[in-house]
């Protein structure tokens, strides 16, 4: 499975840079972002923990009003169900491709994004009031979809949601993350 889901990443990768170097840029532009949600463990990693808090930041460089490239972190720190001394958090560091669907004169921009990226894990335990604390590196892929609505002329806000797909030594950590947050163009 693991296989399958890098393969298919990096043919939709590959597929969206032929596409890009076909198109003439329209107008390129910068894209700062943050956001705050929810993260909801899946599969196994769900046996043992609970939802998570989710904040991060992005910044996305538009090639076309289509196409972009983006760089983001999120820190995503799920308790476990168990113990609240005992805490698991992800620090994704990934790169996304994002493709604005076109809308006929909407100004409502639906996306789609994937990436690939390292996830930094912090295992975290409370023993006697002692933090004992555990840390990996791991690659993951990533893949989702949100809607940009405009409220000024350079600002908008961005609901969305993501699939992550950690791949740890014994098997794959999943979980959802579903966002809000606001968009500055520059």
């Amino acid at each position: 499975m693991k296989k399958f889901a890098v393969l298919s990443l990096i043919f939709m990768l590959f597929s969206a840079g032929a596409a890009l170097a076909q198109m003439e840029p329209a107008s390129s532009m910068w894209v700062v972002n943050g956001h705050v949600g929810y993260g909801l463990p899946l599969g196994n990693f769900s046996d043992g923990f609970d939802g998570a808090f989710v904040a991060g930041a992005g910044v996305c460089y538009m090639f076309t009003n289509m196409y972009g490239l983006e760089l983001g972190a999120d820190w995503d720190k799920f308790p476990t169900k168990a113990s609240s001394d005992v805490t698991w958090q992800f620090i994704p560091v990934t790169v996304d491709l994002v493709v604005n669907l076109p809308m006929s004169s909407s100004p409502i921009k639906p996306y789609i994004k994937g990436g690939v990226g390292m996830y930094f894990e912090t295992a975290e335990v409370k023993v006697l009031g002692v933090k004992v604390s555990d840390s990996t590196n791991d690659f993951g892929v990533n893949i989702g979809a949100g809607i940009k609505f405009p409220v000024a002329e350079t600002t908008s806000i961005d609901i969305g949601a993501r699939f992550h797909n950690v791949m740890t030594e014994s098997e794959s950590s999943q979980y959802m993350t579903f966002t809000a947050g606001v968009g500055f163009m520059f």
